[in-house]
C-alpha cells in the first residue's frame, strides 16, 4: 500500500496514476473540501481508464490532523510526501510554516510510531543554498542564509530537516528536490496557472531562469528511487534549465499564443507589483506578483541531475514534449472535456 499526501495537486495526481499504471495500491490523503474533480480527468487521461479515481482509497484529513494522519498511514509500505503550501504571499507565510514545516514533522513522528514505511519527501530545489547568481547547484551544496533565499525555501529546508531526523531515529527516506514542475493540474492555481496567464495574453517575460522538469518524469523518478535500496540520500529532479523567456515563449507556441517579446525589468516588476499590490485592497484578491515573487523571477540558478540519471540509468524527457502534453491538455479542460 501507497500513501500520497497532497494526493489532490499537480505531482500527487501523477505519483498517484504512475502507482496505479504499475499494478499497486494507492491511498490518498485529502481534505474535506478537497475537490477530485480535477484529479478525476487528469486520472482517466494518464491512465485511460475513466474509472481510475475509484480505484483509490481516500481518507479525508490533513497533515496537521495526527488521528486522520495515522489513520491514512496505518499499515502502508512507501508514502509519498507531496503535500505542501507553495506562495510568495505575506499572507500565507503562517500557514505555509505549518503546513510545510509541521506537517512534515507530523508525518516522520506517526511513521516512527507505527510500522515504519519508507518515506520519500518533495522538498525543492528552493531549499537548495543560494550564495551566488548564476552559480550550479547540485545534492552537495549547503544551505546558506542568503537574500537569495524565499520563506517558501526556508519551509522547504526545515522540512527537509525534520526528515533527516528521522532517518537518524531509524527511518528509510529518500529526499527529493524538483525543479518548477511542468504539467497539467488546476490551472487556476499553482505552477499551472502560467498557461493560463500565459494564454490571457501576456507580452511580458521574467528576467530570470531556473531548473524544470515534466510532472510525468517527477512521478515516474520519485517512484523508481523508492524501489531501490536507498536511504538517506537526496537527488536533484531537474530534466533541463532554462531562461523564463525560453519558458514563456515555448508555452505561447504550445497554445497558439503571440510570443512575450518584451523583458519585464526590475523596474517593470516594480511597478507591477505595487499595482498588483493596491488591486488587491479593491478586489479582495491576492495580488500574484508580490516583493518575493520579483525577486525570485529574477535571478538565475542552474542545477545538476547527473546523480538521478545514474542512479536510475534514465534520461529525462524533454521540457518541450512536458510542455506540449499540458498544453493539450488545457485546451482539453478550456473545451470542458
Amino acid at each position: 500500500m501507497n500513501l500520497v499526501t497532497g494526493a489532490t495537486g499537480i505531482l500527487g495526481i501523477q505519483v498517484m496514476a504512475e502507482l496505479l499504471l504499475r499494478g499497486e495500491k494507492v491511498r490518498g490523503l485529502k481534505r474535506a473540501s478537497g475537490d477530485l474533480s480535477t484529479a478525476q480527468k487528469i486520472l482517466a487521461i494518464r491512465t485511460g481508464d475513466e474509472k481510475a479515481i475509484e480505484k483509490i482509497e481516500w481518507v479525508v484529513g490533513n497533515v496537521l490532523d495526527i488521528n486522520s494522519l495515522t489513520d491514512a498511514m496505518r499499515d502502508v509500505d512507501h508514502v509519498y510526501h507531496c503535500a505542501a503550501v507553495v506562495s510568495y504571499h505575506a499572507d500565507d507565510r503562517d500557514e505555509m510554516y505549518e503546513i510545510n514545516v509541521e506537517g512534515t514533522a507530523n508525518v516522520v513522528n506517526v511513521a516512527l510510531e507505527l510500522n515504519r514505511p519508507k518515506i520519500c519527501f518533495v522538498s525543492s530545489i528552493a531549499a537548495l543554498g543560494k550564495l551566488q547568481k548564476d552559480s550550479w547547484l547540485d545534492e552537495k551544496t549547503e544551505w546558506a542564509d542568503s537574500d537569495y533565499n524565499t520563506h517558501y525555501g526556508i519551509t522547504k529546508n526545515l522540512s527537509e530537516m525534520e526528515v533527516w531526523r528521522g532517518i537518524q531515529e531509524g527511518l528509510e527516506a529518500i529526499v527529493v528536490n524538483p525543479g518548477f514542475i511542468i504539467g497539467p493540474g488546476d490551472f487556476k492555481r499553482s505552477s499551472s496557472s502560467v498557461f493560463q496567464k500565459i494564454d490571457e495574453g501576456m507580452k511580458y517575460y521574467p528576467p530570470g531562469g531556473t531548473g524544470f522538469i515534466g510532472v510525468k518524469d517527477c512521478a515516474s523518478m520519485m517512484i523508481s528511487l523508492m524501489k531501490k535500496d536507498i536511504s538517506g540520500e537526496r537527488f536533484i529532479l531537474v530534466a533541463e534549465n532554462w531562461s523564463m523567456k525560453e519558458l514563456f515563449c515555448s508555452i505561447a507556441q504550445s497554445i497558439g499564443k503571440n510570443i512575450p517579446t518584451r523583458e519585464a525589468t526590475p523596474t517593470i516588476l516594480q511597478i507591477v507589483r505595487i499595482f498588483e499590490w493596491f488591486k488587491q485592497f479593491v478586489t479582495f484578491r491576492k495580488a500574484l506578483i508580490t516583493r518575493e515573487a520579483v525577486k525570485n523571477a529574477s535571478i538565475r540558478f542552474y542545477y545538476r541531475n547527473d546523480k538521478v540519471k545514474a542512479t536510475l540509468g534514465q534520461d529525462f524527457q524533454p521540457l518541450q514534449k512536458a510542455i506540449q502534453d499540458t498544453a493539450q491538455i488545457y485546451r482539453q479542460f478550456e473545451k470542458g472535456l
